[in-house]
């Protein structure tokens, strides 16, 4: 749709084209209590990397086995990984900690062993959502809008193909027109809900689980949050079709990779999905015929950035890719989390809706950015509007909801980056890096308190600085 200022008037032409009820019942604001997600990191199994890239042997695994055993755990190799290296499952969740300790005992079997890191499970970074129709705030309002009219009259993202590393999508109607085949990198039957683990589907089957399902001090969600679809429409929902909303980049195609679903996303699924992304062939995976010019990362874990992330983020910049992660919503240094404490990334903290540091969002030095993510404890409207679906649990009818987090932040972030390079291709990771500070609004104390890279995005500003700079 094309965006009006007339909020009454968006709002009735949304609840008509999605049938979302009477206007009554989709406008009331609902308060919502603050909270910040600090959820504990635990491991679903560990990462052997052998040195020159060997392959585990039984001998070494038989050792690895009876190290576990200590911890009260089985070991099951479980498949090696795109670039190097085995995964080996637990037979249930240990704390980070506890895992960390089992991997460092397991480093010093043998010598041929270059490092063991734990398999920490991530989550995706929205705290809190709220079906409701309303008006998109975060591109047009001066205090926390991003300038995003201005922008499209210079790129809508023409040509450019944004991956969403997430829980998947569903095949919302005001997305499908943007929507390239992914692929399903989960490789837990169980975790997919699917029924067959990794496949060519790249469709969110619901992530609820119920309290304890996921381990101790585990995040309990007994709904789903259709996540994915809500990131890739704020990145890329069709425009000027008479309903939904519109993407940042409405002109852009998404590619959908799936790696998160109940319980969250093993960090060794995450790194196979982030290369196939990337278009680094991965074992019983397709040839990705779209790969990304942009990766976003809408997802993480309260732990530093693992050696095994770090290669593959490396892995993925020397091809060019622009990656964009979320900071994390614990009020904490950015430093502390991943993917966005790695090196390389463009890491994005979020704003409410008076272009303030969002109450939950990380920060630090290592901020690049800072774009909307929302504050929905006065009303829902001060959230993030974009695509969701219906139902509780599984798939239902298309819809549209208001979410919050830095997981909503970085969508934009991604969405301008498609923008820029849509204007400009050859621009090199580190020069968008470099533009989307330079061009971004400072930020005062009284609405930055603790380290928010340049500022407040600002859209056109990114765009025009694109268009003319060397690569």
């Amino acid at each position: 749709m094309t965006m009006s200022i007339s909020r009454p008037l968006a709002l009735a032409g949304l609840a008509m084209a999605l049938a979302l009820g009477p206007l009554s019942e989709a406008t009331a604001g609902t308060k919502k209590r603050g909270s910040k997600d600090i959820m504990p990191a635990f491991s679903t199994g560990v990462i052997v990397s052998l040195a020159k890239k060997d392959q585990l042997d039984p001998e070494l695994l038989a050792k690895a086995r009876t190290v576990a055993a200590r911890y009260g755990v089985t070991l099951r190799q479980l498949r090696r990984m795109a670039q190097g290296g085995d995964v080996l499952e637990l037979s249930k969740a240990l704390p980070d900690t506890v895992a960390r300790k089992l991997a460092l005992e397991i480093a010093r079997l043998d010598d041929r062993i270059d490092y063991v890191e734990p398999d920490v499970v991530m989550v995706p970074l929205g705290l809190s959502n709220d079906k409701h129709v309303g008006a998109q705030w975060n591109y047009t309002e001066s205090a926390g809008g991003i300038n995003l009219p201005e922008a499209w009259v210079m790129s809508k993202g023409q040509g450019v193909v944004v991956a969403v590393v997430d829980t998947g999508v569903r095949p919302h109607v005001d997305l499908m027109a943007n929507l390239l085949p992914g692929h399903d990198f989960i490789s837990s039957a169980a975790l997919a809900r699917d029924g067959n683990g990794r496949d060519t589907f790249a469709w969110d089957e619901g992530n609820w689980h119920t309290p304890g399902q996921c381990g101790a001090g585990s995040v309990t969600g007994d709904e789903s949050n259709w996540h994915g679809t809500h990131v890739a429409g704020t990145i890329a929902a069709d425009a000027n079709n008479q309903l939904g909303v519109a993407g940042v980049a409405p002109r852009a195609s998404i590619l959908p990779v799936r790696v998160a679903g109940r319980c969250g996303g093993r960090t060794s699924d995450i790194i196979d999905g982030l290369l196939w992304a990337a278009g680094v062939p991965v074992a019983g995976a397709p040839r990705n015929a779209h790969p990304a010019q942009v990766i976003n990362l809408s997802l993480g874990t309260v732990a530093a950035c693992s050696r095994t992330f770090q290669a593959a983020l490396d892995v993925v910049r020397e091809r060019g890719v622009v990656v964009v992660a979320a900071a994390g919503n614990s009020d904490t240094d950015v430093s502390r989390v991943s993917p966005a404490g790695c090196r390389g990334v463009i890491a994005v903290a979020a704003s409410d809706r008076d272009g303030k540091l969002a109450y939950y969002s990380n920060h630090g030095k290592g901020i690049t950015v800072t774009a909307p993510g929302g504050d929905m404890r006065a009303s829902a409207e001060d959230g993030v509007l974009s695509l969701y679906n219906a139902g509780t649990r599984r798939p239902a009818l298309d819809n549209l909801a208001y979410m919050q987090g830095t997981s909503m932040a970085a969508p934009h972030v991604s969405g301008v980056v498609a923008l820029m390079l849509a204007r400009h291709p050859e621009l090199s990771p580190d020069k968008v890096k470099t533009l989307l500070k330079s061009t971004a609004r400072p930020m005062s104390l009284m609405k930055c308190r603790a380290g928010c890279g340049g500022g407040l995005l600002d859209a056109a500003s990114a765009v025009a600085a694109a268009t003319v700079v060397a690569p």
